[in-house]
């Protein structure tokens, strides 16, 4: 069963492009995440889709929000960039695990694209699973989102109180 909006998002480990180990568990409590499930690399139009992501990321955190990528290597063990990498974390996940465990997977085996929107808290407000299409949100609605989910906490932009 897909994760779905109310779920909590899994915590998970896993190395990133630049041989640093990810981990959700350092952003609890501390910003919301914007979760992106590529298809196997190499897939031209979801690199395309974090290039894009890679440009409006100074408005994502400007919410609170950091932007986190799963990128499943399935045919391949190097993941060749090219010009320039995004500015946020970039996970490479070994075959399709990662996308099994929040149940994203086309048929059995085949990792779908997918995005989900979750609190500082981990709890899950929106998803989209694009399967093997690319109908992932624009960036206008995804921000929209990204909003809303941020001025559900007001407190939290209370610095003074820490």
């Amino acid at each position: 069963m897909p994760i779905a909006p109310g779920h909590r998002l899994p915590d998970f480990e896993a190395e990133g492009i630049d041989g640093q180990l990810i981990s959700t568990r350092r952003y609890y409590l501390r910003s919301g995440l914007v979760v992106v499930f590529t298809h196997a690399w190499p897939c031209a139009a979801c690199r395309a889709y974090l290039s894009e992501l890679d440009q409006h990321l100074p408005e994502f955190r400007a919410e609170r929000m950091e932007v986190l990528a799963i990128v499943p290597l399935v045919r391949t063990l190097v993941v060749d960039w090219g010009e320039r990498v995004p500015r946020f974390p970039i996970a490479l996940a070994e075959g399709s695990e990662l996308h099994r465990r929040f149940g994203w997977l086309v048929g059995e085996e085949t990792p779908a694209a997918a995005l989900l929107v979750a609190d500082d808290t981990g709890t899950v407000w929106q998803a989209w699973n694009a399967g093997d299409g690319h109908e992932l949100p624009d960036i206008g609605e995804l921000l929209a989102w990204v909003r809303y989910v941020s001025y559900q906490c007001p407190e939290c932009w209370e610095t003074s109180r820490w």
